[in-house]
Order: C-alpha cells, then sequence, then structure tokens
C-alpha cells in the first residue's frame, strides 16, 4: 500500500472519530490498540488491521468509507450513528434511565 493511500486512510478515520466526538485516546481504546499504534493509523504511518477495524465497526465506525471512501448506504443518519455509538459504550444503568425517559416522553406525547 502506497504512503498515500496510507494516508488517505488516516484522513476518513480521522472523520470518523470527530463523528463520534471521541479523543484519540478513545478511538484507540475501542480499537483495541494503544495510542500510539492509533495515532500512526491517523499520520498515515501504519493502517489498521482488520481486528481493529471490526472493533471499530461494533461502535458504528463506517468502515466501508474508511477503507474505500464509500459511505455505507444504511438507514442511520450520523447523529442516529453517534447516539448507537454512545448506546453501546453505557452501562446498564445509564441504558435503563435513558430507555425509562423515552417510554415516559412518548407516553406523554400519545396523552396518556
Amino acid at each position: 500500500m502506497s504512503d498515500t493511500q496510507k494516508k488517505i486512510i488516516g484522513e476518513r478515520l480521522s472523520q470518523e472519530r470527530a463523528r463520534f466526538s471521541w479523543s484519540q485516546t478513545e478511538a484507540a481504546e475501542r480499537a483495541g490498540v494503544g495510542f500510539s499504534t492509533y495515532c500512526a493509523y491517523e499520520q498515515g504511518r501504519s493502517v489498521p488491521n482488520a481486528e481493529a477495524l471490526q472493533q471499530l465497526a461494533g461502535y458504528g465506525v463506517d468502515v466501508l468509507f474508511v477503507i474505500t471512501g464509500q459511505a455505507t448506504a444504511g438507514t442511520l443518519t450520523p447523529d442516529e450513528m453517534m447516539l448507537l455509538g454512545h448506546w453501546r459504550d453505557s452501562p446498564n444503568e445509564v441504558r435503563s434511565a435513558i430507555l425509562g425517559f423515552y417510554r415516559s416522553y412518548a407516553s406523554a406525547l400519545r396523552g396518556e
């Protein structure tokens, strides 16, 4: 892989990280790699392996976009993807509280 291709992949990875409002430290943890390794990805000095990409995909990162530049044609908006990523990071107590809020909100909208 050429240095130019590595840099492009690094830029796209950085764009995805920004979309989720993650720090480089948070992105490295989600990718299952060390901070310096992750920084090397974004700087285009190396590229993430399949395992790191799979880890990131589990948090909603558009891996197809990172590798090819073509966004995955899905039904979720970027904001929805961000919420899903935060949801997956949340402990069960937070998830329960959020679900309780939305159930109450939905009931109020329906006039129940």
